[in-house]
């Protein structure tokens, strides 16, 4: 009874979240596009320099075990354990970006789920080279690492229409 009552009412507050995400992401079309993976969190460690090995996303903090959100409609290509990336999710988004989500307590997708933007993915957590729990985010195009300032304002939880090109189907990297 108690694991059932547990399970509810995590259910009932992630469905909580995605509403707010996609209320919050809605363009005029009424249709959600895009959602920010992890909000109430700020930045750690900010993508770039870290000494003599760079960083290659960005970090964000919140609480353990929070709920991590697909950032854009996508097919999950990787959710396993890699490195110093600990668990990592890994979706290709058709708009040109595949997103990385890493150092998670728990997986929620496997390879070859199809995700829409907002669902969530997976639990904030401190596996793989972490020092405390937090969401690992990355954004890559072509296989290389860009710095998600790009196409994330990570102080105001929104996205940078400015790097993206309006479509029918959501927004595509220009």
């Amino acid at each position: 009874m108690k694991r059932t009552y547990s399970y509810w009412l995590l259910a009932i507050g992630c469905w909580l979240v995605t509403m707010s995400c996609s209320a919050q992401t809605k363009d005029t079309t009424n249709t959600p596009h895009w959602c920010y993976p992890l909000p109430g969190a700020k930045v750690i460690s900010p993508y770039g320099g870290r000494g003599r090995r760079g960083h290659s996303g960005t970090d964000l903090k919140t609480k353990p075990n929070d709920s991590i959100f697909a950032a854009f409609d996508g097919e999950v290509v990787f959710s396993g354990n890699h490195y110093g990336y600990g668990n990592l999710i890994r979706i290709k988004h058709p708009n040109g970006l595949e997103t990385y989500y890493s150092h998670n307590s728990k997986n929620l997708v496997k390879v070859g789920n199809h995700v829409k933007s907002g669902q969530l993915i997976a639990l904030t957590g401190r596996t793989g080279r972490a020092t405390t729990e937090h969401l690992h985010f990355e954004t890559r195009v072509k296989g290389k690492a860009v710095n998600s300032n790009k196409y994330f304002d990570h102080a105001n939880h929104t996205i940078r229409l400015k790097a993206f090109k309006k479509t029918k189907e959501g927004y595509v990297i220009k």
